[in-house]
C-alpha cells in the first residue's frame, strides 16, 4: 500500500518519530506548493535517502517542484555529503501534477485541482479516494467554493486551513501599529477565515472538517465557534500527533 505524506515542513521526520512513525516508510511525498513550511522538510528527506536503500520515493508537486527541489537540494549542499551527483539518489523521482490531473497512487485515486494562495505559486487541492473512504486537503487557499466544494463532495474528512478573527487580533496586538494593516491585509488575501471553512464543509456535505495551518495565537474556541456559525458536523482542531481513523 501507498504511504503518502502531504507536504513536508522542515521537522517533519522529528513529528513522525515523535509519533512512532517511520520516515522510511513514506513512499510519495503529495506537495501542494512550494512555500518552505510546506515543501523544504523535502532536503531532510532526500539527505536520509543518502544513507540507505529502500523502497521509492516520488515527489508529487505543482509546476517548478523539479526546479525547487534541485535549487533546495544545492542551497543545503546535499550533494557534498557523498561527494557524489545528485543522482546518486536512485529510487527518487518527481512528477509535476497539473489542476485536473487524476491518477492512482497505489490503492488510491487522487484528484487535483487550483486553489488561490498567492499570484506567483501554482497552489493545489487534492481529493484522496480508498476503499470507500474519501480525504480531501486544501493546501494552502483563500476562500474557495467554487474549487473546492466539488471537489469535497460528501467527503468523510475535510483538512482545511483556517484562522479566527480572535486570533487576528491578538496576533497584530503584539506587532507596531505600522505592521497591523499587512498583517490583516495579508492574512485576508491569501488565507481562510475558519468560518469560511466551515461553509466549505458545509457546502460539500462532508462528515468530520479538520482545521490545520493554524495561527500560534489560535484557541481551539475561538476557532470551533466560528466553524459552527456555518456547520454543525465534527470539528477537529489539528495538532501534532493527532490520529485519525476514516
Amino acid at each position: 500500500d501507498a504511504r503518502m505524506l502531504l507536504d513536508a515542513g522542515p521537522g517533519f521526520m522529528e513529528r513522525m518519530a515523535e509519533s512512532d512513525l517511520d520516515p522510511d516508510a513514506v513512499s510519495g511525498v503529495v506537495l501542494s506548493h512550494l512555500h518552505f513550511d510546506h515543501a523544504m522538510g523535502v532536503v531532510e528527506l532526500f539527505t536520509r535517502l543518502i544513507f540507505r536503500r529502500g523502497d521509492p520515493v516520488t515527489v508529487f508537486g505543482p509546476r517548478d517542484t523539479d526546479t525547487y527541489i534541485e535549487a533546495a537540494l544545492a542551497f543545503a549542499r546535499v550533494n557534498t555529503i557523498s561527494n557524489r551527483a545528485l543522482e546518486w539518489l536512485d529510487g527518487v523521482s518527481v512528477e509535476l501534477t497539473s489542476p485536473g490531473d487524476e491518477r492512482e497512487l497505489g490503492a488510491m485515486q487522487v484528484r487535483t485541482v487550483e486553489v488561490p494562495h498567492v499570484p506567483y505559486l501554482e497552489c493545489l487541492a487534492r481529493r484522496f479516494e480508498a476503499g470507500g473512504r474519501t480525504l480531501v486537503y486544501s493546501g494552502d487557499t483563500t476562500y474557495a467554493p467554487d474549487a473546492l466544494v466539488p471537489l469535497a463532495d460528501g467527503a468523510d474528512v475535510l483538512v482545511h486551513e483556517g484562522f479566527s478573527e480572535a486570533a487576528l487580533e491578538r496576533m497584530a496586538e503584539s506587532m507596531p501599529e505600522s505592521a497591523r494593516a499587512g498583517l490583516y491585509a495579508g492574512m485576508k488575501a491569501s488565507h481562510c477565515e475558519a468560518q469560511n471553512a466551515g461553509r466549505i464543509a458545509c457546502e460539500a456535505g462532508v462528515q468530520t472538517l479538520v482545521l490545520t495551518h493554524l495561527l500560534p495565537e489560535e484557541r481551539d474556541d475561538d476557532l470551533v465557534a466560528d466553524v459552527r456559525r456555518a456547520f454543525d458536523g465534527t470539528i477537529v482542531i489539528a495538532s501534532d500527533g493527532l490520529s485519525l481513523e476514516i
